[in-house]
């Protein structure tokens, strides 16, 4: 009877079930750690790439700036633009207050008054009459004809297109040679008494004798 009541308190142990959430939170951790190693392949490339697209542009940038023609280039025009001051120098300084001479008024100050502002504060008059200058002008609101700074420019382009011709002359005349091809002979002498006969001639027309006949080259056969 006790060995039957021991039995009967001692209470069954059953197999519990596999627990759901630790294999949910494993697949979970395996699907970020894949997530992370693309993501970190996916910027790898993208750098390499990068790098690689970088090394290409700078070699041909410095195969580009190697050429002579662009540093030929560079030259030419950092030298125009030192040309360009010193033509408008010339103009402005020195062409310029001999025009002023004969005008009584500096060549920039030369324009036409077409009409004044209504709030004009230093007696604005239309025409050629008045004591503006150009900057006074502008500041009063008057509208102005500006011939006077037009022909100082189309001195600055004559000037400056000259001085151009005559510096590319000088270059072609000093550094390029032009190779004429000589001209064909009109004239052949005569062996008997050297005087110049046509080149077609067979008998000169001074002695009368006979051109020695050029033999014909030999035909070519083929067999």
């Amino acid at each position: 009877m006790n060995a039957d009541r021991r039995q009967r308190q001692v209470p069954s142990v059953q197999a519990r079930p596999p627990d759901s959430r630790s294999s949910s939170v494993s697949s979970s951790h395996n699907a970020l750690y894949d997530m992370a190693a693309q993501i970190g392949d996916t910027i790898e490339d993208g750098v390499t790439n990068t790098f690689k697209a970088t090394m290409s542009a700078g070699e041909s940038f410095a195969a580009f700036i190697s050429r002579g023609s662009v540093v030929d280039l560079a030259i030419g025009i950092v030298v125009g633009g030192a040309f360009t001051t010193i033509v408008d120098s010339f103009v402005n300084d020195l062409i310029s207050p001999v025009i002023g001479m004969a005008t009584q008024k500096n060549l920039n100050n030369l324009f036409l008054v077409i009409s004044c502002s209504d709030n004009s504060t230093h007696g604005c008059l239309t025409g050629y009459d008045h004591n503006y200058t150009t900057v006074l002008a502008t500041t009063d609101g008057a509208a102005t004809w500006n011939y006077g700074n037009f022909i100082t420019h189309v001195f600055n382009f004559l000037l400056t297109s000259f001085i151009m011709f005559l510096l590319v002359q000088l270059y072609s005349n000093a550094f390029l040679k032009v190779i004429t091809p000589p001209e064909a002979a009109r004239t052949k002498p005569c062996p008997c008494c050297i005087e110049e006969c046509h080149i077609l001639a067979t008998k000169c027309r001074y002695c009368h004798s006979l051109f020695p006949m050029s033999k014909p080259s030999a035909p070519l056969i083929n067999y």
